[in-house]
């Protein structure tokens, strides 16, 4: 899918395969969370995909709450010795990796002067993004 966009941001709409009318208002982006700042950037680089002033919404930017927790270094809504076994620690341990990519992907975008960024505490964290 990144490949996609990036195609789509970098190409004429027929060197992509993809007809593009004109730039998107609004770009909505729920993926790989490892790779949030990439579709980001895709959109932010050229005017082709996503006009000026347009918005890109990003789901799941407080990953079932624990942002907060990475925020602070600490994980006590999760501990690594749970009764449900092995299965459970990993799955653990994925939800506090990626809770710690959230946590950057929030740090690094707010400090990006092209974009004003308002956070929506709704569900699991909306980030509606608007490019300048």
């Amino acid at each position: 899918a990144l490949a996609t966009v990036e195609a789509m941001a970098a190409s004429t709409s027929s060197d992509c395969g993809v007809e593009l009318a004109a730039p998107f208002d609004m770009v909505f982006v729920d993926a790989d969370k490892t790779r949030l700042l990439e579709y980001v950037e895709a959109c932010l680089t050229s005017d082709r995909l996503l006009r000026r002033g347009g918005l890109i919404v990003v789901d799941n930017v407080l990953w079932k709450g624990l942002v907060l927790e990475a925020n602070n270094g600490e994980f006590s809504s999760i501990a690594d010795t749970d009764d449900a076994g092995h299965s459970e620690l990993r799955k653990n341990r994925r939800a506090r990796k990626l809770a710690t990519t959230m946590h950057l992907f929030n740090s690094a975008i707010v400090k990006d002067d092209r974009v004003e960024v308002l956070l929506l505490p709704l569900r699991d964290g909306l980030s509606v993004i608007r490019k300048k």
